[in-house]
């Protein structure tokens, strides 16, 4: 069988590694430069963890986390630096008393610390004394960038074909190859308004950055409960990574990119008050592919030949990006049906 995928980003990537190593024919197609910034899949890092709000999300990452350890043996190279995680809010935080009681009903071990303990274990990370935390030992950070790298690299060693700098015409597509897979990321509305299909996907600015700051660098991956969601890295190279999980301006993909200053000066506020940055390093875009509910999209495009897509996104997605290469591979083979996860298709 020979099967296309378009977009070589964390899916895309996990898709033709998934694919190619069961035997098939893989050949892939990537409309920018190998490692491009313009999508969603860019950067460094990705934080990892089971501390979800969502019971659904949490207990796949017990299929999710074994994958990652696969992919890191058979890639011979450290992807996942195990850091733990401290999610922490004030006693009228949603998502703090949600992702524990996910916790504790999964049976996940985790510790529930004060403002004191959190500052004495982890080299004075700040949180305010009406806040608590929760600290959970197995999450950390992904290295993005080479997992991407690690799954093109093993699917080319398969024989999976790539191609760069090419933007792939998915009807012909579909005359040409067995089975064709979409992982496009923020040009999937775009992709997907072409067939009749409203996703509702949009595409959305985010900004980090990286700061200097008095802390040991080996802090644990952290979320702030509150509305807006900040969240941050130790220091592995960069800096102290600090962002917001707050979406951005909506743009198209295919147009010109908004700016958000003011998301910058806020994130610079939330490192000063967490961690006493008072030095930004260097900040960065990137684009968050979002629904209204932040569930996955998965789907089917109805053509002479199936053609499957998948949008694992809303700024959560890339641990689970693995999985979805594997799900992806699933259909292909059979095994799965995109009604299998109801959950994630459209309505």
């Amino acid at each position: 069988m020979n099967v296309a995928i378009i977009g070589a980003g964390a899916v895309g990537s996990a898709s033709a590694w998934h694919i190619s190593r069961r035997g098939y024919k893989v050949t892939l197609f990537e409309q920018f430069d190998r490692g491009h910034r313009l999508g969603s899949s860019h950067g460094s890092s990705r934080i990892i963890r089971k501390a979800y709000q969502d019971p659904l999300y949490a207990e796949l990452m017990n299929e999710v986390f074994p994958l990652w350890r696969e992919l890191e043996e058979a890639a011979g190279e450290t992807l996942y630096n195990q850091t733990g995680i401290l999610v922490f809010g004030k006693p009228d935080s949603e998502y703090y008393h949600s992702t524990r009681e996910t916790l504790m009903s999964l049976k996940e071990n985790y510790d529930i610390l004060g403002h004191i303990n959190v500052a004495k274990r982890f080299g004075g990370f700040h949180i305010d004394p009406d806040e608590e935390a929760i600290f959970q030992p197995e999450a950390g950070y992904l290295l993005a960038d080479r997992c991407i790298e690690a799954c093109l690299n093993l699917a080319s060693g398969n024989g999976a074909e790539l191609h760069f700098n090419t933007r792939a015409d998915l009807s012909l597509l579909t005359q040409e190859f067995d089975a064709v897979i979409v992982c496009a990321g923020p040009w999937m509305p775009n992709i997907l308004a072409s067939y009749g299909f409203e996703a509702e996907l949009n595409a959305r600015l985010q900004r980090f950055a990286y700061f200097d700051a008095p802390m040991e660098p080996g802090i644990p991956v952290w979320i702030d409960g509150s509305d807006d969601h900040f969240y941050g890295f130790p220091d592995y190279g960069n800096g102290f990574k600090v962002g917001r999980h707050l979406y951005g301006p909506a743009f198209d993909a295919d147009g010109d990119r908004p700016s958000d200053d003011e998301s910058l000066q806020a994130i610079a506020k939330e490192a000063r008050r967490r961690i006493g940055a008072d030095v930004m390093l260097q900040s960065h875009d990137c684009v968050y592919t979002v629904t209204p509910n932040e569930d996955f999209r998965l789907g089917e495009i109805p053509a002479d030949v199936p053609v499957y897509w998948a949008s694992p996104c809303s700024g959560h997605g890339f641990k689970f990006a693995i999985w979805f290469g594997r799900l992806m591979a699933d259909l292909v083979d059979g095994k799965q049906g995109v009604g299998d996860w109801p959950r994630f298709m459209v309505k």
